[in-house]
This record gives structure tokens, sequence and C-alpha cells, in this order.
């Protein structure tokens, strides 16, 4: 009975390892392609809605989906437009994947390191340097997609 038990362990972790190194590879494909070309593919957020399934549990991941995508665009319509299409869909993808707690972490991380690199350019630069600098989220957003990923699994 113990080696059922052993058998069943050592694949859950195999398939949680294979879904974050898959999260890894496509978060890092999106933060190259933010900062390359201002946009992140559809394909991308659609790869990572993908991975949702893995795992899949309906209230977690349509919950994570709902509560981690809602914000982005209720911010994209507030500052109208500022907020890119491309970080709500990719945000909404990582909900799916990281359900409600998940994905609200991955929020507080990203958002934290946007705040901390458009401060030390305002120290830098000053304020107003750093008010129109526009920054692509991806990449702050992906850090702390993996961020929760990894403490989601722990």
């Amino acid at each position: 009975m113990a080696v059922a038990g052993e058998t069943t362990l050592s694949l859950s972790l195999n398939i949680i390892l294979l879904k974050g190194l898959l999260l890894t590879f496509l978060l890092t494909y999106a933060s190259f392609q933010d900062v390359k070309t201002r946009q992140i593919p559809d394909s991308l957020s659609v790869a990572i809605t993908a991975l949702g399934f893995i795992h899949f549990s309906p209230l977690f991941s349509l919950s994570g989906m709902l509560l981690t995508g809602i914000p982005y665009l209720v911010a994209a319509v507030i500052s109208k437009g500022k907020l890119g299409g491309g970080d709500i869909k990719l945000m909404a993808a990582c909900g799916f994947v990281l359900g409600p707690v998940g994905g609200t972490i991955q929020s507080i991380i990203g958002l934290t390191l946007v705040l901390f690199t458009a401060a030390g350019i305002g120290i830098k630069s000053g304020y107003q340097s750093a008010k129109q600098t526009s920054l692509p989220l991806a990449p702050f957003l992906s850090a702390g997609g993996l961020f929760a990923f990894i403490m989601l699994q722990l």
C-alpha cells in the first residue's frame, strides 16, 4: 500500500513541477514580449489559462480569474486605457491558474515591484520623469505570479 501512495505523491509532484515550469516559461515569454513590443499576445493568455486545467477545480479557477482580472479591467477603464488589455488578460489567465488567493498575492507582489521601480526612477530622475515613464507591467506581474505559485506549493 505504501508503494501506491508514494507513486501517487511522486506523480502529483511531477505534475506540479511541470505546471510550474510551463508557467515560468510562459510568463517569461510574456515579459520579454511586453518589454520588446509593449504587447502581450492573446495566445500567451490562452496558453496560461490552459495550465489551469491541470488539477482543475472550477470554483477555484473561475473565482481566481474573476477576482484577479476584474480589478485590472476596472483600473483600465478608470485610467482611460493606460493599462493595456494584454495585462488584463494576463492577470485573468494567471488568476485561473493560481486561484483567488494566488492571484491576489501575484497582484500585491507585482504592483509593489512596479511601485518600487517607479520610486527608484523618481529618486534618480525626478518625480515628473517617473510620472511620465511608461513601464511594461508583465515583467513585474510575472515575478509576482511565479512567487505566488511557489508560495502556494509550500
